[in-house]
């Protein structure tokens, strides 16, 4: 009965709102509501940020005065329909393909963005959206000026020894990445090697005992220590024999610093990376 009065509801929300503004080609959109805090980033980057008009709950701190259209993995429905946009973004790697399709057939103009994987793929992207909202050549400058940076560093390290890096993303139980992952084109062009680079799984399970026979160089933790009492790295360190341990390489850095696949986002993390593993360097 419950669901049958929210159907309801939400229809007859619809005939009094009405149908959606039309995103005819060539008309830049006027309502933007962005389903990815990545995506949103993106739109302030490009200077977009006026036309937004709905964020996700996880947002960058300069888009809280926006409304809040719901989690990336629960969305409300009736507030995006309230909020009529004219374009919704959202990203394969972030929200649910049921969802998309709802907003859809809902009449509403989605567009889906490949999940960042890689750098180059990323960059792509961005300026598929600087095109969308009417920004082409700001989003090509962009670009350009990251896509320069970053190989300036990459000829800075060139002369470097590779290391061998074990990145872990969780620690009960210990979750680390393949080279099938955003997070993984760090340790690409940072010269480096993922000693779980070749595991099927994007982000594979794995034990104390691979880790010890992998012996890395480097162990890059990716934590948010304000919700933990306690140091991840805490769990390596009875493991003096690990190279990481012996040479006092273990790091924590913040998901934010490494979790956001855009331009801007990936220079700040590359950076962060290159400090820890050849310091002086930048």
């Amino acid at each position: 009965m419950q669901i049958l009065k929210k159907i309801c509801c939400f229809f007859i929300l619809l005939f009094f709102i009405g149908p959606y503004p039309c995103l005819s080609e060539g008309i830049l959109p006027q309502r933007i509501i962005s389903l990815a805090p990545s995506i949103t980033r993106e739109v302030y980057a490009l200077g977009s940020d006026a036309l937004l008009v709905g964020v996700t709950y996880y947002r960058p701190k300069y888009a809280l005065s926006k409304e809040i259209v719901g989690t990336l993995t629960e969305l409300n429905i009736e507030k995006i329909v309230m909020l009529k946009p004219t374009l919704v973004l959202a990203s394969k790697g972030c929200n649910k393909e049921k969802d998309v399709y709802k907003l859809k057939s809902l009449g509403m103009h989605v567009k889906v963005f490949d999940e960042g994987k890689t750098f180059e793929g990323l960059c792509n992207s961005f300026i598929e959206l600087g095109v969308l909202l009417g920004k082409e050549q700001r989003a090509k400058k962009l670009v350009d000026n990251v896509v320069k940076q970053v190989n300036l560093i990459q000829n800075s390290i060139k002369s470097r020894a590779g290391k061998r890096i074990f990145w872990q993303v969780s620690s009960n139980p210990i979750i680390t990445i393949n080279n099938n992952t955003f997070a993984s084109e760090f340790i690409r062009l940072a010269g480096c090697t993922n000693i779980f680079g070749n595991m099927p799984n994007r982000y594979p399970h794995v034990n104390i005992e691979e880790v010890i026979s992998r012996n890395p160089d480097v162990i890059v933790i990716v934590a948010d220590m304000d919700d933990s009492s306690s140091s991840p790295a805490n769990l390596w360190r009875g493991f003096a024999h690990i190279e990481a341990v012996k040479k006092a390489s273990v790091f924590i850095i913040h998901p934010d610093n490494v979790c956001q696949p855009t331009p801007l986002m990936f220079l700040e993390g590359y950076k962060t990376i290159i400090n820890l593993l050849y310091p002086g360097v930048i």
